[in-house]
């Protein structure tokens, strides 16, 4: 597997918290368009505006479900090929890029190096790292 590739198999958590999160917006949105719908007793499209929101919230929280499921999934397969690295320096370094999001100018400043330097010790751990 390529660098790159480890990259983009490393990059799914971080793509997979970015879809919770705009599923919870979602959410909010329609639970607050859901609280504007009101119901008239004259058949005027309320009750059909309501029943709307609440199916479309209702489909969303089952997205968001699954891919709470696929976050753990993702996070176990990620710590695993992690944990592959021996050096201690590396394995943080993916952990905060990976796990926790960081950019590379706070991993610099967390570890004590140049952006340069973060950034070769990144292809290092990428080049240790075992993904199966």
């Amino acid at each position: 597997m390529t660098n790159q590739e480890k990259k983009a198999y490393l990059l799914r958590y971080r793509d997979n918290e970015r879809e919770i999160r705009r599923l919870q917006e979602e959410i909010l949105r329609w639970e607050s368009q859901s609280r504007k719908t009101t119901v008239s007793f004259g058949g005027a499209g309320g009750e059909d505006r309501l029943q709307v929101a609440v199916e479309k919230i209702v489909r969303l929280q089952n997205r968001l479900t699954q891919q709470v499921i696929e976050r753990v999934r993702l996070r176990e397969q990620i710590e695993d090929a992690i944990a592959s690295v021996e050096d201690e320096r590396l394995r943080l370094l993916l952990r905060y890029r990976y796990i926790e999001g960081w950019t590379w100018e706070h991993i610099a400043v967390e570890l004590d190096n140049s952006y340069q330097w973060v950034c070769h010790l990144h292809g290092m751990a990428l080049k240790e790292i075992l993904i199966t």
